[in-house]
């Protein structure tokens, strides 16, 4: 059987804390065969982008050293949501 795997990068959840807002990142890798049908599904959150109306700031879940400009290139649907979070 042949498998095609892809890998995204995703931001679906979040939630307040008083002024703050965390975002939870996560991976996302899906395992198809040739047919298109599912055949796994891995999630795995990888970060909390958290946004106050001072300033964003990143907490890893990971070994990997990530900030909020390369979470922002990974996840740009998040842009809009900490820039939003900013003029509050």
């Amino acid at each position: 059987m042949e498998l095609e795997t892809s890998r995204t990068t995703e931001s679906r959840a979040s939630f307040v804390v008083g002024e703050r807002v965390f975002h939870v990142v996560t991976e996302v890798v899906t395992v198809r065969s040739a047919t298109g049908r599912i055949f796994s599904v891995f999630v795995s959150p990888i970060a909390l982008l958290v946004s106050e109306p001072h300033g964003s700031y990143v907490v890893s879940f990971t070994d990997e050293e990530l900030t909020v400009e390369e979470l922002l290139i990974r996840v740009p649907e998040l842009k809009g949501k900490t820039l939003s979070h900013r003029d509050r």
